[in-house]
């Protein structure tokens, strides 16, 4: 058993800045319509979008190794770049907070909701896109949340984002994450999700 929706959305408001909430609430929105449209439980995409940024402000320079420390592999960006690992935090406290067990698909959908990963399963790739297209997300306009949502496939929109990103980092110099190439290279041989 664990605490309810309402519980964890009380919690996790008392953990992130305003601004982060109120981003929170627009990925439980996406997450919710996307998982009706792809056949998925909108109660358990609502619960992993709350929850997804509750450590987005507690990650410092020690998390990398408490991170592996609890069995969670660390990717080299992520050492560089620490705040990178919040999900990977969460995925370890998500339990904890939810004052009891959680599925391991909630898990590894908080775990690689900023990289993503070939093995972040359905509700990783729903809570991907989410995070990327919620309305509160000023680098789209309608136009570009109506192109991501006419794919026909989460693996179709995950990469329209990842071709957006891709195009953005060329634009400034920024070299994209290792475990981010694989999943695009995954997703364009034809793996699913």
């Amino acid at each position: 058993m664990r605490i309810s929706y309402t519980e964890l959305e009380s919690k996790v408001r008392t953990m992130i800045k305003e601004k982060r909430f109120q981003h929170s609430l627009g990925v439980v929105s996406v997450s919710k319509m996307l998982a009706e449209r792809y056949g998925l439980s909108p109660d358990d995409a609502a619960y992993i979008g709350i929850y997804h940024d509750a450590y987005r402000y507690s990650c410092n320079d020690e998390t990398p190794s408490y991170c592996q420390s609890h069995g969670i592999e660390v990717f080299p960006e992520e050492i560089a770049d620490p705040m990178l690992l919040h999900g990977a935090l969460a995925a370890i406290r998500f339990p904890e907070d939810a004052e009891g067990d959680v599925p391991d698909y909630f898990r590894i959908a908080v775990r690689h909701h900023t990289l993503g990963h070939k093995d972040m399963g359905k509700y990783g790739a729903v809570l991907y896109i989410a995070d990327y297209m919620e309305p509160g997300r000023k680098h789209l306009d309608d136009a570009d949340r109506q192109r991501i949502l006419s794919c026909e496939r989460l693996e179709d929109m995950i990469i329209t984002i990842m071709d957006a990103q891709n195009e953005y980092f060329r634009r400034e110099g920024i070299k994209s994450a290792a475990v981010s190439e694989e999943l695009y290279d995954y997703i364009k041989s034809g793996g699913m999700l």
